[in-house]
């Protein structure tokens, strides 16, 4: 019956006939899809491209780095030639010098006296600040802390050259016309120390005033001094009418 399955003898004698499955040949279809293959041929060409562009990069700067080779030009002067090589070579000649001269005994004691001095320079900064970097030396503000006024300088700047002298001239100046006062005032009474604090005060107010008030102050004070100025010009009128 066809099926029923054959007895082990008929199908032992099959497969002998049949024989065993070869190895993969090269000349077997491949079925792997075309995109996992397109992935795996990837690789292997970035690995070429990189190489193409390394040795390309290399090459152009073998190019650069070749001095050019100067060849007189056609129609060229022997003397004009010359004149270019000096030129082209001209760095190269002065380092080929200036390596060939020996260093004099004043130079080396000046660059040691440098680097001597450069490195105390670095010790004392280290002495100073203990080797920290401005991140160190940052100020910690707590959360909410607001400057309530800007920070006074008590210290004024050192003055240098001409300022300098300008300067000490003014501060000597000042040091006497305060000795000749104090030598000649002498006592001073308590009106005029009430005095000078009311001209203070008055200064301040005049100064923390707006400019409006300002204005209007100035125009009440002229209206004043007229009305005082017709005042007594009346009372001198009346004065020569009574004589």
């Amino acid at each position: 019956m066809p099926h029923k399955r054959a007895k082990a003898s008929i199908r032992t004698a099959r497969k002998k006939q049949l024989g065993a499955d070869a190895p993969v040949t090269s000349n077997e279809i491949d079925d792997t899809p075309k995109g996992f293959a397109r992935l795996l041929r990837f690789k292997d060409h970035k690995i070429k491209k990189q190489q193409e562009l390394k040795d390309k990069a290399n090459q152009t700067n073998k190019d650069a780095q070749a001095p050019p080779k100067l060849t007189i030009q056609p129609g060229e002067k022997m003397k004009d030639f010359t004149l270019r090589v000096e030129k082209e070579y001209k760095k190269d000649f002065i380092n080929a010098v200036k390596a060939s001269k020996p260093i004099s005994d004043r130079k080396k004691k000046n660059r040691e006296s440098r680097k001597e001095k450069k490195t105390a320079k670095k010790r004392k900064v280290e002495e100073i600040y203990g080797g920290r970097d401005f991140d160190d030396l940052e100020d910690k503000v707590q959360f909410g802390e607001v400057a309530s006024a800007p920070p006074t300088f008590s210290k004024l700047p050192k003055a240098r050259g001409r300022g300098k002298e300008v300067l000490e001239n003014k501060i000597k100046e000042a040091k006497e016309t305060k000795s000749t006062t104090d030598a000649t005032d002498g006592y001073v009474s308590e009106e005029d120390e009430n005095m000078k604090e009311l001209k203070a005060s008055h200064k301040r107010k005049l100064q923390n005033m707006s400019a409006s008030a300002r204005k209007a102050l100035g125009d009440e004070r002229e209206r004043a001094i007229e009305l005082y100025r017709a005042k007594k010009a009346q009372k001198l009128v009346n004065m020569e009418t009574q004589s």
